[in-house]
C-alpha cells in the first residue's frame, strides 16, 4: 500500500491582509467624508450624511429597542458559526469581521466628533448600534484557544470599547428611563390643523451677478419657492388669507427640511411660501468679515437680497391678490393678502427674514399685522442700505427670537442683537427673547440643538418649545386679519404671557421638564447667556 498523502495545510492569512481589511472597512465611512472636504464643502456639510445615519439609527432603536438585543444575539451567533468553520471559509469570515470592525470604529469616531460638535448627547442609541459591529471579531479572537496573545489582547480592548458604548443605551432600550413630555394631544403643538394642506411650486430667476459667484449649488433648486396651501371647507371671512414666508438655514434649500414648520402654519389658514435662496457664494479676494451682535459685513448679503427682490417680484406677480393663483380652488375664492404677514427664519434664514421683512414693508406688505419668528438666528447685513428699516411695522406686531442652549453653530448674541433692534428701532416693548434649554432627565434626552426647527430632528422638545409657538403665531395672524379679537387675544396670551409660554410639560415620572427661559428689554442682562452681548452690539453703533 502506498502511504497516504499528507493533508494539505492552509496557509495562514498574512498580517497585511488583516490591516487591509480594517482599512477597507474604515474607508467606507471616511473616504466619502474626505472627498467632500477636498471638494470644498464645509465640515458641517461633509459630515451631514453621517449625521443623518446616526439620526436614522437612533430613531429606529427608539421605536424598536429590541433591535439592539437582536444585534447582540446575532454577534454571538456569528462567533459560534465561525468556530465550526475550517479553511478559507473561516478566513473569509474573520476578514469580513475585521472589515466590519474597521467600519464601525470609523462610525464611532465620526459620531464622537459630531456629538462633541453638534449632538451633545442627543443620540444614545446610535453609537450602541455602531458598537455591535465590534463584537463578532472580539468574540472570535477571544474564544480562539490557539490565537496569538496580541489578538486576545485586541479582543479585550474591542470588547471593553463595545461594552462602554452599549451599556448606557441598555436602560433606554429596555424602557427603564423616564420618557419625555408627550406631544400635546390638542391645542398648540399638536397635530397640524384644522385644515389639510396641499403644495405647489413657483420659481424665480437668479440675477446674473448671483449666478456668476454661485458654487456647488443647482440654480434651479436655490431659486425654488414651495407654496403650501390650506384647503378651506368654509369660505374664509373677508375672502383674504395671510401670507407666510419661511427662510432656511445655510446650505439647506430643500423645502422638505422645513415641511413641519410650513404645514403647521398653513394648517391654521395661511398660505406659506418656503423661499430657497443661494448659500454658497464665493467672492474672490473677500476679506475676513466682521461678525458681531446680529450683523456682519459679508458681501453675500447684498447678493442674496438681489435674489430676494426677484423672488418677491414673482410673488407679487403670480400669487398675491391674484384669484387665478388658486387654480384648484383650495381657498374657496379668497386671495393671498400680504397685509397680514408672517416671516420666519432659521439660522442664516433668520438674518434673511430680518432683511426681507424690511423689504416687504417697503412694498406695502404687513400693513395690518406682522408676526416674526427667528430661530437660532445668524446675522443680517451691517449696511443699512441692505438690511433696511423696521420702523414701518404695523401696530399689531409680535416678535419671537429663540436661542438654543446646545447650539454650537451660532453665537447667542446674534439673537440678542436682533431682539434689541426690534425693541429700539421698531419700538416694540414686548419682543420675546427666549432660550430653549436642554433636559437630560430621561430618554430620549431633550437636546436643544441648532437644528431644532428642521423636520428631520423633530421631537417632543420641538413640539413644546417651537411648534407650540408656531401654531399660536399662525392663529394670531389669521385671527387678526379676520378681526377675530377673541381668538387673537387667546393666541397672543400664549405668546406673551410667561405662565402660558414657558412651561414645557412633565416627564413620565412626574418631574417637570425644564421651562423656557426668557429675558426682557434691554435683553443684555438677567441671564448668563446674554452676558457680553452689549459689547458685540456696540460694534455697529
Amino acid at each position: 500500500m502506498e502511504p497516504a498523502s499528507p493533508k494539505p495545510v492552509d496557509a495562514p492569512v498574512p498580517l497585511w491582509a488583516w490591516w487591509v481589511a480594517a482599512l477597507v472597512g474604515m474607508s467606507v465611512e471616511l473616504i466619502p467624508i474626505g472627498l467632500r472636504l477636498i471638494d470644498g464643502e464645509p465640515p458641517a456639510d461633509a459630515f451631514w450624511p453621517s449625521a443623518l445615519r446616526a439620526l436614522w439609527l437612533d430613531f429606529l432603536l427608539r421605536e424598536q429597542g429590541m433591535w439592539l438585543f437582536a444585534g447582540l444575539g446575532l454577534a454571538g451567533v456569528l462567533a459560534f458559526v465561525e468556530r465550526r468553520m475550517n479553511g478559507r471559509a473561516k478566513d473569509i469570515v474573520r476578514l469580513s469581521g475585521v472589515a466590519l470592525m474597521g467600519w464601525c470604529l470609523a462610525l464611532l469616531g465620526t459620531h464622537m466628533l459630531l456629538d462633541w460638535g453638534f449632538y451633545r448627547g442627543a443620540f444614545i442609541l446610535a453609537p450602541a448600534a455602531m458598537a455591535l459591529g465590534l463584537l463578532p471579531i472580539a468574540l472570535i479572537w477571544g474564544l480562539d484557544a490557539g490565537g496569538k496573545r496580541a489578538l486576545k489582547q485586541g479582543s479585550v480592548v474591542l470588547g471593553v470599547i463595545a461594552l462602554l458604548v452599549i451599556t448606557p443605551a441598555l436602560p433606554a432600550a429596555m424602557n427603564l428611563m423616564p420618557t419625555p413630555p408627550p406631544t400635546p394631544a390638542q391645542g398648540y403643538g399638536a397635530v397640524p390643523g384644522p385644515f389639510l394642506t396641499e403644495t405647489t411650486t413657483l420659481s424665480y430667476d437668479l440675477p446674473q451677478d448671483v449666478v456668476d459667484v454661485l458654487v456647488d449649488e443647482d440654480p434651479t433648486v436655490v431659486s425654488r419657492m414651495t407654496v403650501t396651501w390650506p384647503v378651506y371647507t368654509v369660505e374664509p371671512p373677508g375672502l383674504r388669507v395671510p401670507l407666510g414666508l419661511v427662510f432656511h438655514g445655510f446650505g439647506a434649500p430643500l423645502a422638505s427640511d422645513y415641511t413641519d414648520w410650513t404645514e403647521h402654519l398653513a394648517a391654521k389658514g395661511m398660505v406659506v411660501v418656503h423661499v430657497a435662496y443661494p448659500s454658497h457664494l464665493i467672492i474672490e479676494g473677500q476679506e475676513e468679515p466682521i461678525v458681531s451682535g446680529g450683523r456682519s459685513n459679508h458681501p453675500q448679503h447684498a447678493l442674496r437680497m438681489d435674489a430676494m427682490v426677484a423672488a418677491m417680484d414673482v410673488l407679487e406677480g403670480e400669487l398675491l391678490l391674484n384669484e387665478d393663483a388658486d387654480a384648484e380652488g383650495w381657498l374657496m375664492g379668497a386671495v393671498v393678502d400680504p397685509s397680514a404677514l408672517y416671516v420666519g427664519g432659521h439660522s442664516l434664514g433668520a438674518g434673511m427674514a430680518m432683511m426681507v421683512t424690511a423689504a416687504a414693508m417697503d412694498r406695502g406688505w404687513a400693513t395690518e399685522a406682522l408676526a416674526v419668528d427667528l430661530e437660532q438666528p445668524y446675522t443680517h447685513a451691517s449696511d443699512e442700505n441692505i438690511h433696511g428699516s423696521l420702523t414701518a411695522r404695523p401696530n399689531a406686531t409680535l416678535v419671537h427670537v429663540a436661542i438654543a442652549e446646545d447650539d454650537t453653530s451660532v453665537d447667542p448674541c446674534h439673537g440678542v442683537g436682533h431682539a434689541m433692534r426690534w425693541h429700539h428701532e421698531a419700538n416694540i416693548t414686548d419682543v420675546v427673547l427666549l432660550r430653549i434649554p436642554s433636559d437630560r432627565h430621561g430618554f430620549p434626552p431633550l437636546i436643544a440643538s441648532h437644528y431644532l426647527a428642521s423636520t428631520p430632528v423633530h421631537d417632543t422638545l420641538a413640539d413644546h418649545a417651537f411648534y407650540r409657538r408656531v401654531d399660536a403665531q399662525a392663529e394670531w395672524l389669521v385671527a387678526m386679519q379676520r378681526n377675530d379679537t377673541f381668538t387673537s387675544s387667546f393666541a397672543e396670551a400664549h405668546l406673551l404671557d410667561h405662565e402660558l409660554l414657558l412651561p414645557m410639560g412633565t416627564w413620565s415620572d412626574g418631574t417637570a421638564a425644564k421651562p423656557l427661559e426668557a429675558v426682557q428689554a434691554p435683553y443684555v442682562e438677567g441671564a448668563a447667556w446674554v452676558e457680553g452681548c452689549q459689547e458685540q452690539v456696540d460694534v455697529w453703533s
